[in-house]
């Protein structure tokens, strides 16, 4: 890296991976989750301008509570607090990016902190947050675009690369779990298992069944609009099978993903797609690759598990508070044990890429019936919670954070679009405020802590 910070060559980030290594003992857990926002009596998603308005609810939480607010120009479009941060996506979907948390009860009693505070503010303008992978009910053109620069030039980009890009980027919202490792073998160690399991997490959680009013077809279409987005940057990464895969070859595929844009004088800059490894040897527009433009574009890779100075593994739809908690656990108990981690990846461990492939289309469509060999995803959904829940008991976690898995596997036999799905065609007749409710649900329950110490109800 030359001295005013220009990046050279590809050998000027071999680095940068390794400098996210921390050892065990301060390894931690986030959750990045994402909510779509309505009108509690229509149904109509929120829009970012107007007195009921997503504005109007971000004034409010910088007002009563003191959120320090983030500008893109004149729009406020994130806000910040107490190392977490409330953003906005395309759509005006809502995400909370939480503090890093050594616990998962600590964890837990910040996702319910936030779903009252928003719940309390955005009451008063009319607005409940559905925990769903989907927009329910709003077609995709009357849902406006929230006014960050970024998105303009993303949604350029990703509409001729996909046929459901805007849909991913307006309608979908996810559930994120993000964590860490100790050096390059542990990294991909946890991305090999985690990548190849991630589908059985999809369609375990699968909570996008209902689109602009109607059964879309799909468990998760979240899953299928991600699927048919950007081949180039979306998806399961097929080196993280290789014995020999390291963090070059995740190095190597960030290199060859198209450049969407660079930030210059706060400005984004459209980079026209030219590759990131071109860009970094040739320039582009009289710009030279700085390691800010890297780490910028490590953000708009999307690969079902996400390698940046930590992992984010991306898979599963949003839900209610406890089942997006229980994602959380679910990864945390597989990836954080040593032999939790080497039993999952067993399950999985002798697929080939068609197979996984296939999988992974299936799971977006069928959910837990979707079939990986001879087995459905139920039924390796049972052996995760197994191997999960044994994880954490020797991590000092509760396994009772994995209940609505649970609840999923053995009560219901059936994932939460299943549900949503069969009550909107029968029991609710379509009503949309009795999903909305439903939905809308912010309290957690109380849980068993370990040492016998029960948890307060949120």
């Amino acid at each position: 890296m030359s001295k005013d910070g220009i990046l050279e060559s590809a050998r000027d980030l071999e680095g940068y991976f390794e400098s996210g290594a921390k050892p065990p003992e301060e390894w931690g857990t986030g959750i990045e989750y994402e909510r779509v926002g309505v009108f509690t009596e229509s149904g109509r998603a929120v829009p970012y301008h107007g007195p009921r308005s997503l504005s109007a609810l971000l004034a409010r939480l910088v007002s009563a509570k003191g959120w320090h607010p983030l500008y893109a120009g004149e729009h406020v479009i994130a806000l910040e607090a107490d190392h977490a941060r409330i953003t906005l996506e395309p759509g005006g979907q809502m995400e909370l990016s939480g503090a890093v948390h050594r616990r998962l009860e600590d964890l837990r009693e910040e996702v319910a902190r936030w779903g009252e505070l928003t719940r309390e503010h955005s009451h008063p303008l009319g607005i409940t947050w559905l925990g769903l992978g989907l927009q329910p009910f709003t077609p995709l053109g009357e849902i406006p675009w929230v006014p960050k620069p970024r998105y303009r030039i993303m949604s350029a980009h990703l509409a001729a690369t996909g046929a459901l890009s805007h849909v991913m980027m307006k309608q979908t919202a996810c559930v994120q779990a993000n964590l860490d490792y100790s050096d390059e073998a542990d990294a991909i160690e946890k991305l090999r298992t985690a990548m190849g399991i991630t589908s059985v997490v999809t369609a375990l959680f699968a909570n996008s069944s209902l689109l602009e009013g109607r059964p879309s077809g799909f468990l998760s279409y979240r899953s299928w609009a991600w699927q048919n987005t950007d081949p180039s940057r979306c998806g399961i990464l097929p080196f993280v099978f290789g014995s020999e895969a390291g963090f070059a070859d995740y190095l190597d595929y960030a290199l060859d993903v198209p450049l969407m844009f660079i930030l210059r004088g706060g400005n984004f800059v459209d980079m026209k797609g030219i590759p990131f490894r071109r860009y970094l040897l040739e320039g582009a527009g009289g710009h030279r690759a700085t390691l800010a433009d890297f780490e910028l574009h490590l953000t708009t890779l999307f690969p079902e598990v996400r390698l940046k100075r930590y992992l984010e593994i991306r898979g599963g739809d949003s839900a209610d508070a406890a089942t997006a908690l229980s994602q959380v656990a679910l990864w945390k108990g597989i990836l954080y044990d040593p032999d939790s981690r080497r039993e999952a990846w067993g399950l999985v461990s002798d697929l080939s890429l068609e197979e996984r492939l296939r999988f992974h289309r299936e799971a977006s469509r069928t959910g837990p019936e979707a079939r990986l060999g001879r087995r459905k995803a139920l039924e390796i959904g049972a052996d995760l919670h197994r191997i999960a829940a044994a994880g954490l008991v020797r991590l000092g976690e509760s396994p009772a954070l994995l209940d609505p898995l649970a609840e999923i596997l053995f009560e219901r036999k059936a994932c939460p679009g299943q549900l949503i799905r069969d009550l909107w065609l029968g029991e609710w007749k379509e009503q949309r405020r009795l999903l909305i409710d439903y939905c809308g649900r912010t309290t957690l329950k109380p849980i068993e802590l370990p040492g016998g110490s029960g948890a307060e109800d949120y």
